[in-house]
């Protein structure tokens, strides 16, 4: 059975909705949304009072000018009712609530007596409350206990049944499997690609966005439990967290698993046939692949030549229909740090380079909406020039879009073999209380030149800086063999390493000569194949390095050639064990080697063939009940409480200012982000509204005043003192509670405007 919004999707996917009804739907849905967990929070409020016998005066969906209600007696009308006094009331024979829908229909509330009637005696000036039985002040404190907090536990308890419903039909999550670890994670050659994460700090999980909660949520540590080639790991595996160095948040900088289907079009090889948005890829060079995860083990033993892809792919006219393609498609070229502490700390060296050779840049992803779209760039753009600086770095062209904020930037690019003029305008972020960095929203982990090689720098101290080549010098052979792209230049080096070689350039219209030591390192002495691990050097696994002034991390070796190297600088003049792994799953095998100056360094491995991240879909799975109503319950009652925990560790963070405000989204934010999960099916919006209820139970009870908690907090005090607080005491506070709230809520919503535009 199809949902009114899975309709609405199939109607704008057919062309016969416009774009803005679609748009106006969602909003409305979200709005219904929104409507119903307050009424939800207020129909608490009000069950309660009528069952512990206070008189409500109202019960009203919405805010503002009355538009229509109901009350027994008086029957349906409509506008503004007058506010019957109870002798009225019953010389009319109406009964005592008056049900009604008001004009903005966001949320609602209940209106009991004496909660909010001041009684001012004329003569003396004495303010007191309502002293009708009935009044909410005149009732038994346990009592007034149960009204107060029933918001909140019926909060709750739409929660778990939004979350039982999406759990007994299934929701797709991201897959708790580990797609990529980045070279600056602190999870490197700990966690590898295929691994399944089952808990984490204890806690079972089913999503990969748990793993990010756990990582964000956390006191510095995540342990995890590891299921690797089908075996549940015996030990937990301990990561520390890094920060974000934008958003403050912690993490460990690793990516979900992927699919083979792609969200976006390939890279074009030459005039070759090129993937396109939804094709799903099922072989390369006639090897079957299941996920991105086999396409990225091809892609490491590629040496960059062209790969061909077969590819299922969508008929135009009929989608019911697929045919099978061959495409073809070419590697990025991915080269990690040398020296991270050094790029942190002097900020002026960039440190991916190939034994000192920098290659021009290239554009990756443009993000939607920043200013590069604006400007016109494009996937694949190689950077000519960045403002006045020819052939720039990476820094470079950091270091030059922080200098001119706001300031048009031209910038020179090279697109199709023809250099292309663009104006870009970086900007910086919307921040209240500090300067954020300039962006201009572009990845630089595109793919490199095809057809020439131009050295944007050399780095000083490397095997490269002995010929003194100038920037903007283009290779043509290195060790007697024609270099024409990057991927030649990579092949040649391996297979050179040990040696000097001869290397000929061009620079302007002279062609210059030299030679280059090439170094060696144990991947080549070793004859060490793509993908090889390296667990143990002398039965060491890890080695502590400083990150900062007076801080050391401890980095794992596996898979991490910059604390690999490290190690063996301190072993130099050694003979070591090396315990290393054709492949993460495959057995150990132990050998010797000799630790020099010019071995040191296992530069091979920051070499790297890659795909495109960005270009597959993420892989996803259902989580389910499988139709069963107790598994359903079990699941909704366990997610209850994990987002309670969330919720209040996320608090606790904010007031320890250990995450920042930035972090806080508010009704804008939260609205926006309701629609978009509104676009992403029924079973998305369920479970963020089910969030959302969680979010304002937990919030409504904090012990602040004109919040139930600080309501709560006072009854708490008279049933201590056996008097209430005194009527001044309460209303002071109620407006300090106040002028908090809105204060808050001034922030967060310049903050969500502030992000928006």
């Amino acid at each position: 059975m199809l949902s009114s919004l899975d309709v609405s999707d199939a109607l704008l996917a057919a062309g016969t909705m416009p774009g803005w009804l679609y748009n106006t739907l969602m909003f409305i849905k979200v709005l219904i949304g929104f409507s119903v967990i307050i009424f939800v929070h207020e129909l608490g409020h009000f069950l309660m009072a009528k069952w512990v016998g206070i008189r409500v005066d109202r019960f009203s969906v919405g805010f503002g000018t009355r538009l229509f209600g109901f009350r027994g007696g008086e029957g349906l009308t409509f506008g503004n009712r007058p506010d019957y006094s109870a002798d009225e009331l019953a010389q009319k024979n109406y009964g005592e609530t008056d049900y009604c829908f008001k004009v903005l229909p966001i949320g609602g509330y209940v209106k009991m007596l004496g909660q909010d009637d001041v009684i001012i005696n004329e003569e003396t000036g004495e303010v007191s409350l309502s002293n009708d039985p009935r009044a909410f002040t005149s009732r038994p404190v346990g009592h007034r206990m149960i009204v107060v907090s029933a918001g909140v536990v019926f909060n709750l308890l739409f929660a778990a049944l939004l979350l039982m419903a999406v759990f007994l039909v299934g929701k797709q999550m991201l897959s708790p499997v580990i797609g990529m670890v980045h070279p600056d994670s602190p999870a490197q050659g700990k966690l590898f690609p295929g691994d399944r994460v089952l808990e984490t700090n204890g806690r079972e999980i089913d999503s990969f966005m748990d793993i990010r909660m756990a990582a964000a949520l956390s006191n510095g540590i995540v342990r995890f439990k590891i299921e690797r080639d089908g075996k549940v790991l015996d030990e937990e595996i301990v990561v520390e967290t890094a920060r974000d160095s934008r958003t403050n948040i912690r993490i460990i900088n690793i990516d979900p698993v992927l699919t083979t289907e792609l969200q976006v079009d390939g890279d074009q090889v030459g005039d070759l046939p090129n993937l396109r948005k939804g094709d799903v890829v099922t072989h390369i060079d006639g090897r079957p692949v299941k996920d991105a995860l086999d396409i990225h083990k091809i892609f490491q033993c590629s040496r960059g030549r062209v790969l061909k892809f077969t590819v299922r792919r969508p008929d135009e006219r009929d989608p019911d229909k697929f045919e099978t393609v061959d495409c073809y498609q070419r590697a990025m070229l991915s080269i990690a740090p040398a020296n991270p502490l050094a790029e942190r700390e002097r900020g002026k060296v960039d440190n991916r380079h190939l034994l000192g050779l920098h290659p021009r840049r290239g554009v990756g992803a443009v993000t939607p909406g920043k200013p590069a779209e604006k400007a016109g760039f494009k996937r694949g753009d190689i950077i000519v020039s960045w403002g006045t600086v020819l052939n720039p770095t990476y820094n470079e062209i950091t270091e030059n879009i922080q200098a001119h904020v706001g300031k048009p930037t031209r910038v020179l690019v090279e697109r199709d073999g023809k250099e292309t003029e663009l104006i870009v305008t970086p900007k910086r972020p919307f921040n209240m209380f500090r300067k954020t960095r300039a962006e201009v929203g572009i990845s630089f982990s595109g793919r490199g030149e095809e057809n020439k090689v131009i050295v944007a720098d050399v780095v000083p101290d490397t095997p490269f800086a002995a010929l003194n080549m100038p920037r903007g010098a283009l290779l043509l052979s290195i060790d007697g063999q024609p270099v024409s792209n990057w991927f030649d230049v990579v092949e040649v080096l391996k297979a050179a390493a040990g040696r000097t070689v001869d290397v000929r350039y061009r620079s302007g219209v002279d062609e210059v000569a030299g030679t280059v030591d090439i170094s060696s390192s144990l991947v080549d002495e070793l004859k060490l194949p793509p993908g090889a691990v390296v667990w143990a050097i002398d039965g060491s696994t890890s080695v502590k390095e400083p990150i900062a002034s007076g801080q050391m991390l401890e980095r794992a070796l596996a898979n991490n050639p910059l604390a690999l190297h490290a190690l063996l600088k301190s072993k130099i003049g050694q003979t070591v064990t090396v315990r290393y792994s054709p492949t993460i799953t495959a057995e150990t095998i132990e050998v010797p080697f000799t630790v020099r100056e010019d071995n040191a360094d296992p530069w091979q491995m920051r070499i790297m063939y890659v795909f495109d991240s960005t270009a597959f879909s993420f892989a996803k799975e259902m989580v389910s009940a499988d139709g069963n109503p107790y598994t359903a319950v079990k699941m909704g009652t366990n997610y209850l409480f994990s987002q309670i925990w969330q919720v209040y560790t996320f608090l606790t963070k904010l007031a320890n200012r250990d995450m920042s405000t930035q972090n806080v989204a508010g009704p804008v934010g939260i609205f926006n982000m309701a629609i978009e999960r509104a676009k992403m099916g029924t079973g998305d919006l369920l479970y963020f509204l089910a969030f959302l209820s969680v979010n304002l139970a937990v919030i409504n009870f904090l012990p602040m005043p004109v919040m139930d908690g600080g309501l709560m907090v006072f009854l708490i005090i008279e049933k201590i003192k056996g008097k209430p607080l005194s009527l001044k005491t309460q209303m002071i506070s109620t407006m300090v509670g106040l002028a908090a709230i809105i204060l808050i809520g001034l922030y967060v919503t310049i903050q969500d405007i502030g992000r928006f535009f």
